[in-house]
């Protein structure tokens, strides 16, 4: 790459271990999607950075990190931002997790060769050149995982805190607003894999982790009303708060096609999504607003003749946690697609096309204008189905928007907004036994999509979602087409053994970690087997 080669000098025996090696494989995808935006290029970048298993790839060769490693590292971690990759930056998170984790097993071994053990787990070129953001998460940690003393939460805002009582200026606390700020919007984004655990913040954190954000904020003159902090506030409040119903998702999530559309899924490659006012439920976006009728449950006074108007186009996109279920299959359809995470928030994005116009006085080399591509906005919740869990759940948000300092005018309006997110979210009970998993896309009108249709009714996205599920079941007419392609992808990406089910073509990393069990711990089939890497 480039920007890598014009900043720092590659090392010797580049890549030497795993993370280098996926590393310099994410640069060739980014450029590849770049040059050539669509869901193939994007399945393919996705398919590294969406990793569930814990013990899903090994850790071969040298132990150690690089300024070439930093260079890339904050490259991606900018085109993720450029291109909304949301995953790729969680990656990243993930990456500098597993290195500091690692550099602190290795401490253990350089005090036995007389290393002073401060000097060795510390990791300098993360400390020295990794973006703000991604600093702050390596240091938080950093304590976090060789005190062990107390939680993540408590950590980083250790961390913060004493930073902020050491700012000399005004210049100072504004970067450490920007990487705190930054820092919770990009882990916001988890799609509820094992090795983002850490990351699932109790309420109770929560709210401490965003009243301090707040206090920062404030301190940094910084409006939490005014663009573009007000959507990076409203995307990661509504983040953290939906994510965390039911204390997160550990379920698969599973979507229902009949065989007609199941069959032509694999041919079309497209996921089709209803506008939300033709879902099957004709209460849809009514439970919400009708709780705001009767105001004597809300304990602030600036929430008053809320505005429930939509602002944008909603599609949505109904999966289930109920697997297996008969009842669904019936109601929906018999061929079930499962994933184990909400790794389809990336994959049902249209890609849209940004068109950049050059600025007066910009570099005269520079085109007039460039486009560049972006995965859309979608957002993943459990639904709920009890309007006292809602009340609730709703109080906690006012909470949270109360806590910044704006007038009580800005405080409504900063609510009536992300109530967006909300009205889509609530339903009767009487579908409570659905289960559903929504994926909630934000559309505008005068956007640029690829690989996009409108009609209507639907929206129609082109997707790798039915090509690649992590697990099938029901009679799928497509089943040997989806084997072939889960095989051919899980060949490019093999590292490590695995269990594998030849009945849902389910792979897993760590069920079999110390014993094969018995059956499929999925669809509890006995037709399992161990898959190995072939050695040459």
């Amino acid at each position: 790459m480039e920007y890598e080669k014009s900043v720092v000098e590659k090392p010797e025996k580049w890549p030497a271990n795993a993370h280098e090696q996926v590393l310099e494989a994410l640069c060739n995808c980014v450029e590849e999607f770049e040059n050539n935006p669509s869901y193939k290029t994007r399945e393919v970048l996705l398919s590294l950075t969406c990793e569930h298993d814990l013990n899903q790839h090994v850790g071969n060769g040298l132990i150690r990190v690089t300024e070439y490693e930093v260079a890339i590292i904050n490259y991606l971690y900018l085109v993720g931002n450029a291109y909304q990759i949301t995953s790729l930056k969680t990656y990243l998170y993930n990456l500098i997790t597993q290195v500091t984790r690692l550099q602190k097993i290795a401490s253990w071994y350089d005090a036995v060769i007389n290393k002073k053990e401060g000097d060795s787990l510390r990791i300098l070129p993360y400390e020295q050149g990794l973006m703000l953001p991604l600093r702050l998460y390596h240091l938080a940690y950093q304590k976090f995982t060789v005190e062990k003393e107390r939680s993540f939460a408590e950590q980083l805002m250790e961390i913060v805190k004493r930073t902020i009582e050491q700012c000399q200026n005004e210049d100072e606390v504004d970067l450490i607003t920007y990487a705190y700020s930054s820092m919770l919007f990009d882990i916001s984004n988890m799609h509820g894999s094992k090795r983002e655990k850490l990351w699932e913040f109790t309420r109770e954190e929560l709210y401490s982790l965003i009243e301090l954000e707040a206090k920062l904020l404030k301190m940094n003159k910084q409006a939490a009303n005014v663009r573009p902090t007000k959507g990076v506030l409203m995307i990661q409040i509504s983040n953290f708060i939906l994510k965390s119903r039911h204390g997160y998702n550990d379920d698969f999530i599973c979507k229902y096609l009949p065989s007609e559309v199941a069959r032509s899924s694999i041919s079309n490659h497209q996921i089709w999504m209803k506008k939300t006012e033709l879902l099957n439920d004709e209460r849809e976006q009514k439970v919400i607003p009708e709780l705001f009728e009767d105001e004597s449950w809300i304990k602030y006074d600036w929430i008053k003749d809320i505005d429930f108007i939509a602002t944008r186009t909603y599609y949505v996109s109904c999966f289930s946690k109920a697997v297996n279920n008969n009842h669904m299959q019936s109601g929906y359809g018999e061929c079930l697609y499962g994933y184990k995470n909400d790794r389809i928030v990336d994959l049902i994005g249209p890609i849209g096309i940004h068109k950049l116009t050059k600025k007066t006085g910009a570099d005269a080399e520079l085109p007039d204008t460039i486009e560049r591509p972006y995965i859309s906005q979608v957002i993943a919740f459990d639904m709920l189905y009890d309007v006292e869990e809602a009340k609730e759940e709703l109080q906690y948000l006012f909470s949270i928007i109360d806590m910044f300092d704006l007038s009580g005018k800005d405080k409504k309006q900063f609510l009536q907004e992300i109530l967006q997110y909300w009205i889509l979210s609530v339903k009767d009970s009487k579908w409570k036994t659905e289960r559903e998993r929504r994926y909630v896309l934000f559309l505008y009108d005068d956007y640029k999509y690829k690989e996009t249709e409108f009609d209507d009714t639907f929206l129609k996205v082109k997707t790798s979602l039915f090509i690649t599920p992590d697990f099938i079941m029901g009679k799928n007419p497509s089943r040997w087409e989806i084997k072939r392609q889960l095989e051919a992808k899980r060949k490019a990406l093999f590292s490590k053994e695995y269990l594998l089910c030849e009945d849902c073509l389910m792979q897993d990393h760590d069920v079999a970690i110390y014993k094969q069990p018995d059956e499929c711990p999925i669809c509890g089939s006995k037709n399992i087997r161990m898959v190995y890497r072939k050695t040459p």
